[in-house]
């Protein structure tokens, strides 16, 4: 599914504000004083935006009952995140990376590389989305990867290069998942978007530098994957 057909690019795609009692900021009226006089636009704003809400949030709950259903049932997680994939909803697929990959520690959650693989696309969705908490959460979940996934993917490559002629078809299978995922990485650090945060440094609680300190020694230690970007 296109980015151009996802309608979550503008978060449930209302005006939150039409759910709140409106503030004019030349009015006179003091903030904590509502004139009477509003009552009637303020409700006839929230039924007319309710049904809509109602709508989209009922299709997501039943969306994420239906992943939690594939997931506790799945022999492996990459049915679910084939399914969320699918999906193309970047509201679902924050939820579900911030529960599953941010909040947990992914050795408990028994992931595989090649599941952890389809999950990719989702997180490049997320980190070129306009919005702040999307690009955050694509980030952290890319770093949570890299955490979990680098020192195993480093082991592979550097033994490649040590054995070349040692021909196991186990290992050249990783050794294709690896390169793929080490691909993703790239391109995660190659997104329009993702200069304009390092040089703005306007999202809380996110240290690009580091993440980009992290990249550079993973890409080092792979060899053939040079450095994308140098510190400062």
């Amino acid at each position: 599914m296109s980015d151009d057909n996802n309608k979550t690019n503008i978060p449930l795609g209302l005006n939150m504000n039409d759910f709140m009692p409106g503030s004019n900021s030349n009015s006179e009226v003091p903030n904590n004083s509502i004139p009477e006089s509003n009552d009637p636009q303020i409700i006839n704003n929230v039924m007319k935006n309710a049904p809509n809400f109602k709508s989209i949030m009922s299709t997501r709950i039943k969306n994420l009952n239906n992943i939690s259903d594939i997931w506790d049932n799945a022999r492996n997680k990459k049915e679910s995140f084939e399914f969320i994939n699918d999906l193309g909803d970047l509201g679902i697929i924050n939820d579900i990376l911030n529960m599953a990959f941010i909040k947990t520690e992914l050795k408990y959650m028994d992931v595989r590389s090649k599941e952890i693989l389809v999950l990719f696309p989702s997180i490049i969705k997320m980190c070129k989305s306009k919005y702040d908490w999307y690009f955050k959460n694509g980030i952290l979940t890319a770093w949570k990867i890299l955490s979990y996934l680098g020192s195993v993917i480093i082991q592979a490559k550097q033994s490649q290069l040590l054995n070349p002629g040692m021909i196991d078809i186990s290992k050249e299978d990783k050794l294709k998942v690896y390169d793929q995922i080490i691909g993703y990485f790239q391109e995660i650090i190659k997104l329009d978007n993702f200069e304009s945060h390092l040089v703005s440094k306007d999202i809380d609680e996110l240290d690009l530098d580091r993440f980009i300190s992290e990249l550079n020694y993973f890409f080092k230690k792979c060899q053939g994957h040079p450095r994308i970007y140098g510190l400062k």
